[in-house]
């Protein structure tokens, strides 16, 4: 056979057994990014850990990292199942939910007769497209609760099939870039290291850009919630934390259970209110600013490569796309940096200089250790207190 016929029928297989990997595992994306997202949390204690074993150093690493946070999450669901089940609040959304399209329809009523305008003057066939499009709209509210509830275990599941690929990930992370850059010939080396390098700092800076983004959350959710006198005040900021850690859940889902609880209270315009002021101050502007300039900022990636992807990612994928829209959109632009301009980037490690600074100004703060520094050692750099005591 012919080497060029072969080597065209060698390609056409190989795309098609590409095209048939995607279609297996693209309905794991999903998991596939949370593992990733994991893995990255987990990486950093697993090199502090003194263990050359690779299995051993990782499991005590997922151990040490993901138990804590898996307790966490426990306690914050159970808190949350036992407010709405003390309040009742799932029970009454299930029943009066129908009672938000009564309500609205006379709002908009009064809305017209505020305005002068009598319900005879508008044409009967808009009365009904606005009294259809209200049913529409409660209805897929009914249909969104109901579908999150019952779909809340399999997000459970699918959270902890990425806690198991994570461990891989880990294990056999460094593994698989040794592998990559040794396939490749001698002459690309380089330049295949400098991009994994520049792709490693792009998934890094999205990880610590997220994690920023849900301890914001928290503060803020904490001022905002105690100005508008709901709830407990640090409990809603911790349940949001965690939602917005979550990217299956969000953040939107609080501030839609706020504006159903109220808006089935009759209180549909503080409903809105509440709703849009917890969404604005909350989750848009740290989402548009925050993460974007930490994410950019480590990956060095302009901010606004960063919150395209991020907006493109929500509406092309879904909640799932806060992830990887700017995943793509980064390592496309980091590649063609380091790939094609010869650009060396290196991840900016923002948490290990916070940690350094934070030592620093601690040691600042502390005069007693200022003052006594100096004196303890002597020319020769032993301890001159204990040289006292032995001459006496």
């Amino acid at each position: 056979m012919d080497s060029r016929l072969w080597n065209a029928i060698s390609i056409i297989a190989f795309s098609i057994l590409l095209l048939l990997g995607f279609y297996v595992t693209h309905f794991l994306l999903d998991v596939l990014l949370i593992a990733v997202i994991i893995s990255y949390m987990v990486r950093p204690a697993k090199e502090k850990l003194p263990f050359k074993n690779e299995t051993l150093s990782t499991l005590l690493a997922e151990i040490i990292v993901l138990v804590p946070l898996f307790l966490f999450l426990v306690f914050t669901f159970l808190s949350l199942a036992n407010a709405l089940v003390a309040q009742h609040a799932l029970k009454s959304v299930l029943q009066d939910i129908g009672a938000i399209g009564e309500t609205v329809n006379r709002i908009v009523g009064d809305f017209l007769q505020f305005l002068g305008i009598s319900e005879t003057q508008i044409a009967e066939a808009s009365l009904e497209t606005l009294t259809s499009r209200i049913e529409v709209l409660t209805q897929d509210i009914t249909e969104t609760v109901v579908t999150w509830a019952f779909k809340l275990p399999s997000v459970i599941i699918r959270l902890f099939l990425a806690t198991f690929l994570s461990f891989y990930f880990v294990r056999d992370g460094k593994s698989l870039r040794d592998a990559l850059i040794k396939i490749t010939p001698d002459n690309k080396k380089e330049k295949i290291a400098r991009m994994v390098t520049a792709c490693d700092a792009v998934i890094y800076g999205i990880v610590v850009g997220y994690l920023f983004k849900a301890i914001i959350t928290a503060f803020l959710s904490i001022i905002v919630f105690y100005f508008l006198g709901i709830g407990n005040p640090f409990v809603m900021g911790v349940v949001l934390a965690v939602f917005d850690f979550i990217p299956l859940i969000g953040p939107w889902t609080v501030f839609l259970g706020l504006f159903l609880w109220y808006a089935l209270q009759g209180q549909v315009a503080y409903a809105i209110e509440v709703a849009g002021i917890c969404y604005f101050t909350i989750s848009l502007v740290p989402e548009l600013y925050i993460r974007p300039k930490v994410s950019g900022t480590i990956s060095q990636v302009h901010p606004m490569v960063m919150l395209v992807g991020i907006l493109g990612g929500i509406l092309s994928m879904g909640p799932i796309g806060v992830i990887a829209g700017p995943l793509i959109l980064g390592m496309i632009v980091v590649i063609v940096k380091s790939y094609f301009l010869d650009m060396r980037i290196e991840k900016e490690d923002i948490i290990g200089r916070l940690l350094i600074n934070a030592g620093a100004r601690l040691k600042k703060l502390n005069p007693r250790q200022g003052r006594e520094a100096p004196e303890d050692k002597d020319e020769n750099g032993e301890d001159g207190r204990s040289a006292g005591v032995e001459q006496s």
